[in-house]
C-alpha cells in the first residue's frame, strides 16, 4: 500500500477479475454445473453485504458513507470532480467487502501486518535514496527534510504511514512471549524502529511528530503498567532513550522552525490585524481555511454541497471573506471533518466519527493500541483532509476494516495472558 500512490482502485478491480477468472476455470475443470460458478460474483456480493450489515461496525458505516457520497453526486454541479471523488471513495465499498469475506486466523493477521511494515521500510529506503540523488549525492541535512525527503507523498501522509507501521512493530514486540523472544527478531525490530523514528522527524510534519509523541507516551504507559518483566522494562527504556538521542542528533531545523511558527500563532493576540493579501505561514493558512470552511458549512449544514462542490463552496467563502492570498492557493479545508461536512453535511460527518470510534474498544489488552491508533487518526484527520487523497483514504479505510474484521483474532493474538 505505501508503494502504490495512484491507481489503487484499478488494481483492486483487476485483482478481483483475475480471481473470478481463476475460480471459473477451476470450477470448469472440476466439471461443476455452470450455475454454480456463473452466479459466483453475485453470491459473493450478496453474502458480503449481508455479513457487513449483520456484524455492523466500521465496515457498515463506511458502506453507508459511500451511499451518502453517491447520492450527493446527483445534487453536485461539478460532475467531473464529483465522478473523480466517487472513484476515490470506492474503497469505502470494496475494503468492507474484502475484509468481511476474509476468514481471519493468527498467521494471516501477522502476515498482513508484516507485509505492511515491509512496504513502509521500502518507502523509507527509496525516499532516502531519492533525496540523496536529488541533493547531488551530498549529505546536506536540509536536503533530507520535508518534501525533499518524502518520495511521491506529502510529508504528512508519509509520516502517517510510517507512524502506523511503527505501532505495528511495537505491538509485535510487546505481545511476544518473552520466553520465546529470539534475539534476531528483537534486533531486527529495534533496527526498524531506528529507521522509522528519525525518518518521521526529518519529514518535519507537525502532525507526524505529534503522532510520534503520542505513540511514545502510550507505549511507555503500557510498558510501565501492563508488563511485569522488570528486565524488559529496563531494556525498553534504555533502548528508547538511545533511539530518541539518535533521532534528535539529526538536528532538524525545519521541524523546529515550524513549531516556533505554530507557537507564535497560539500565543499571539487575536485582535492584532492580519494581512489577507500577503504571505502567511502554513499554520495561519489552516486557521483561515477552518474558519471559512465552517462559515460555508453553516450555509448548508444538513446535506452539504455535494461530493463535487465542497471545495468550490470553500473557495467562494474565501473570496467573500477577502482572503486573497489563501484563495489563490486553491486548498481544501485541511480538516477532514469540515471537508466531509461541506460535501455530505452534518449526518455524514457524524457517521464518519462513529466509524472511527468503533475501533476503540473491545480488544482487551490491545485496547491501549486501538485507542492510540484512533488518536493518531483523529489528530491527522483534524489537521489534514486525509480522505481526499488516495493514500490517506485507502490507508484509513483499510485500517478501520482490518481492526474491526479481525477483532477476535487480535484479542487472542495480542494478549498478555
Amino acid at each position: 500500500m505505501p508503494l502504490v500512490v495512484k491507481g489503487f482502485p484499478v488494481l483492486i478491480i483487476v485483482a478481483a477479475i483475475v480471481g473470478i477468472v481463476y475460480y471459473f476455470r477451476a470450477y470448469q475443470k472440476l466439471g461443476k454445473p455452470k450455475k454454480d460458478y456463473y452466479y459466483l460474483p453475485y453470491n459473493l456480493l450478496k453474502d458480503g453485504f449481508i455479513s457487513i450489515f449483520k456484524k455492523k461496525g466500521a465496515p457498515m458505516f463506511m458502506v453507508i458513507l459511500f451511499v451518502f457520497y453517491l447520492v450527493s453526486f446527483f445534487y453536485s454541479e461539478n460532475d467531473e470532480v464529483g465522478a473523480e471523488k466517487i472513484v476515490l471513495k470506492s474503497c469505502y465499498l470494496y475494503f468492507p467487502l474484502i475484509f468481511t469475506l476474509t476468514k481471519w486466523d493468527k498467521e494471516k493477521l501477522l502476515r498482513v501486518l508484516n507485509f505492511y511494515i515491509i512496504g513502509c521500510i521500502i518507502h523509507v529506503l527509496i525516499s532516502y535514496l531519492e533525496a540523496f540523488i536529488q541533493s547531488g549525492y551530498s549529505f546536506d541535512i536540509f536536503q533530507f527534510t520535508y518534501t525533499r525527503l518524502s518520495f511521491n507523498l506529502h510529508p504528512s501522509y508519509s509520516a502517517l504511514l510510517i507512524n502506523i507501521a511503527l505501532v505495528f512493530v511495537i505491538v509485535l514486540i510487546l505481545f511476544k512471549d518473552l520466553k520465546s523472544l529470539k534475539k534476531a527478531f528483537l534486533v531486527k525490530s529495534i533496527l526498524i524502529i531506528i529507521l522509522f523514528i528519525p525518518f518521521i522527524l526529518l519529514l518535519s510534519s507537525k502532525s507526524g511528530i505529534f503522532s510520534l509523541l503520542l505513540i511514545i507516551i502510550t507505549t511507555c504507559v503500557f510498558v510501565l503498567f501492563k508488563l511485569r518483566n522488570v528486565r524488559f522494562k529496563i531494556g525498553f527504556f534504555i533502548t528508547l532513550s538511545f533511539v530518541i538521542l539518535i533521532a534528535f542528533l539529526s538536528g532538524n531545523k525545519v521541524a523546529k522552525r515550524k513549531y516556533v511558527e505554530f507557537e507564535k500563532i497560539i500565543t499571539s493576540k487575536s485582535d492584532i490585524p492580519r494581512s489577507k493579501v500577503n504571505f502567511i505561514s502554513s499554520s495561519h493558512i489552516r486557521l483561515v481555511l477552518w474558519e471559512n470552511s465552517f462559515l460555508a458549512f453553516k450555509n448548508s449544514p444538513l446535506f452539504g454541497y455535494g461530493v463535487g462542490d465542497g471545495k468550490d463552496a470553500l473557495q467562494k467563502q474565501l473570496k467573500e471573506s477577502g482572503e486573497e492570498y489563501v484563495y489563490k492557493l486553491k486548498h481544501n479545508s485541511h480538516n477532514q471533518f469540515l471537508e466531509t461536512g461541506l460535501k455530505i453535511g452534518f449526518f455524514g460527518t457524524l457517521l464518519f466519527i462513529v466509524a472511527l470510534c468503533s475501533i476503540v474498544f473491545g480488544f482487551k489488552d490491545f485496547n491501549y493500541f486501538s485507542f492510540l491508533i484512533f488518536l493518531v487518526l483523529f489528530f491527522n484527520l483534524f489537521v489534514e483532509s486525509m480522505m481526499e487523497k488516495q493514500v490517506g483514504s485507502i490507508l484509513i479505510v483499510w485500517l478501520l476494516c482490518l481492526l474491526f474484521s479481525s477483532k477476535k483474532i487480535i484479542r487472542t493474538t495480542f494478549s498478555l495472558k
